[in-house]
């Protein structure tokens, strides 16, 4: 196990903005600079080496957004920790590496892997499916020189998703609730008091619906 000190740093963005790269920029903008040792854009990725040997929920920044990290390959470890461990996200049988194109010209750049977490519970060995999931990324071309290799992890927990039969009776539920002009009371419900009554516009429209179309391929795996 790599014994290297990590620092614990807090991504600071301005309110409104989140950090939410695609696959893409992840490659070009971070990974690729990393592995040859150029300036990054920001400081919104960081190297911590005990990324594997934790809980997912005990690692540096907040657990219920996205957070990425660099990690070196030769401290990678799969293998059993005290919490759990991490397991590939099979595909029809196939463990299989989801290349990443470039924009335009669809050329390989490098490919993205992903994983489950399976927690240990109640003292059994066994571990128990989980909703926590790591994307590695990878640069696709072999280095031309010997060179420490990278990885960018990111790590989230799948949210459970909301049915479009259920938002539809809810919806309906709440329009039968208005039409009782005998009950007025009861026309506010809870999801019209989280309306946007903070700021009214924020940017995390698009990133919400990055995260929404991911988490619909997860489930098509799972």
């Amino acid at each position: 196990m790599d014994t290297t000190p990590t620092t614990t740093v807090t991504v600071q963005m301005p309110i409104g903005y989140r950090f939410c790269p695609t696959d893409e920029e992840i490659i070009v903008h971070y990974l690729r600079p990393k592995v040859f040792s150029f300036p990054l854009p920001a400081t919104a990725i960081h190297q911590y080496n005990n990324l594997f040997n934790q809980h997912p929920s005990c690692l540096p920044g907040d657990p219920k957004e996205k957070r990425y990290f660099f990690c070196k390959t030769s401290v990678i470890n799969h293998a059993t920790n005290v919490s759990g461990y991490w397991m590939p996200n099979i595909k029809n049988n196939v463990n299989a590496h989801e290349l990443i194109l470039a924009t335009g010209c669809n050329h390989p750049i490098g490919f993205k892997k992903s994983f489950v977490f399976y927690e240990f519970k109640d003292q059994r060995r066994s571990g128990s499916k989980t909703s926590w999931i790591l994307h590695q990324y990878r640069v696709l071309y072999p280095l031309p020189i010997k060179m420490e290799e990278w990885v960018v992890c990111s790590i989230h927990m799948k949210s459970k998703k909301v049915t479009k039969k259920k938002q539809q009776e809810g919806s309906s539920k709440r329009v039968k609730r208005c039409h009782n002009k005998n009950d007025i009371s009861h026309v506010v419900t809870d999801d019209d008091s989280t309306s946007s009554a903070s700021s009214g516009i924020t940017f995390n429209n698009l990133d919400d619906r990055k995260e929404e179309e991911e988490e619909e391929e997860e489930s098509k795996v799972n």
